[in-house]
């Protein structure tokens, strides 16, 4: 009996003696690169070399999907500690386990945005064999180099429509992105509170969820501004369903402003036309500007014009008269009142391009005729 608690206390001793302790060393948050996931600590408490390797598993906290694996080369470990990088164990070999997921291909390429558990798998070979020395696993929130940015209303702006036109730039780099959507959120501002504050307090006023383009207009079904009164408006960017960052908060009021009419226009972006079943929305001022990328060899327009307010909706061909059609990027700016197409005023409109590979591009708009 005593012999089998000696040889049983001498197993525990080797077993210890063998273990390979990993320390973790990545930042609380700044984890952009694949290079940055290899700082990692190796102490080994073996009294001899031995030839491992590592394995790294990248998944989705919230749905568990592995997103990406790693393994080193096969190196040798010295008893003791050793400071570790992605110089110290490469080359490594990296492979993507999701298409929902953008890895960037190279060895230094960006990480995907959101929060992942990271683990770590230490593999000894010996002879033939491979035997697992230890595991650990860390949790890390990857977030965009740069947040949604607001474009417009700009911030502490008074606007002289009550119907405005919400634009802002994605989250950078926009690429990294599978589904990207956003969530706009309107909430009314009360006297000697911030706009920070309202957001987090206050119910919302108005919120659109899952808009899939970088503009929304606001609509006329939506509760009405009040005039005088604050806005707080931002928007809340999300990957496949998964957080990604909101942009700053901005305010803006509506009123008369006697003078500013002519020029109303200038602010409007030109809004893209999409092949989305949800497609942009704008609010033109006397001037329908859009955007179309022409990605075929197409030089003659085909585009028709709806209007949604009466019931009979009937298309009409929209006059191209004059304007080329290029390859690649084409910037319109058409004033309705020059081509004679009667646009009316508080109508909503639908404009749908349909191009030699029959695929249907749209925008819809609001149109107002400007004093």
């Amino acid at each position: 009996m005593r012999k089998l608690i000696l040889l049983g206390l001498m197993l525990i001793v080797l077993r210890a003696s063998g273990q390979v302790l990993v320390t973790i060393q990545l930042p609380p948050n700044g984890v952009v690169q694949k290079t940055q996931l290899w700082n990692l600590v190796l102490t080994s408490q073996s009294t001899g070399p031995k030839q491992v390797h590592i394995e790294m598993m990248m998944s989705d906290v919230q749905t568990g999907q592995q997103v990406m694996s790693g393994t080193t080369r096969i190196f040798t470990l010295s008893p003791g500690m050793v400071q570790g990088n992605s110089t110290t164990f490469g080359p490594i070999q990296y492979n993507t386990l999701s298409a929902a997921y953008y890895v960037d291909p190279g060895p230094a390429g960006l990480l995907p945005v959101g929060q992942f558990t990271v683990c770590y798998t230490v593999l000894e070979h010996v002879n033939d064999a491979v035997n697992r020395l230890n595991e650990e696993c860390i949790e890390v929130i990857i977030e965009p180099l740069a947040p949604p940015m607001l474009q417009f209303p700009e911030d502490a702006a008074k606007l002289n429509s009550a119907l405005p036109l919400f634009t802002w730039l994605p989250p950078m780099p926009s690429f990294i992105f599978t589904d990207l959507r956003y969530d706009l959120e309107v909430v009314e501002v009360f006297p000697n509170q911030s706009a920070a504050d309202a957001v987090q307090q206050n119910i919302p006023f108005f919120r659109q969820s899952n808009v899939s383009g970088n503009t929304f207009g606001y609509p006329m079904s939506a509760p009405a501004l009040q005039k005088d009164k604050q806005y707080a408006w931002r928007v809340i960017a999300k990957s496949m369903g998964s957080l990604v960052g909101a942009s700053q908060v901005w305010l803006f009021s509506w009123g008369d402003t006697p003078g500013d009419q002519s020029n109303h226009n200038s602010n409007v972006p030109f809004v893209k036309m999409t092949k989305d079943f949800q497609v942009n929305t704008a609010i033109f001022f006397d001037a329908v500007k859009f955007e179309y990328v022409n990605e075929t060899t197409d030089t003659l327009w085909n585009i028709s014009i709806t209007d949604l307010t009466p019931p009979d909706r009937i298309a009409t061909i929209f006059p191209m008269q004059g304007i080329s059609l290029r390859r690649g990027q084409n910037l319109v700016e058409w004033n309705p009142s020059i081509q004679k197409l009667n646009l009316l005023d508080k109508h909503s409109y639908l404009l749908e391009l349909v191009n030699s590979r029959q695929e249907t591009w749209r925008i819809r708009f609001d149109y107002r005729k400007q004093n």
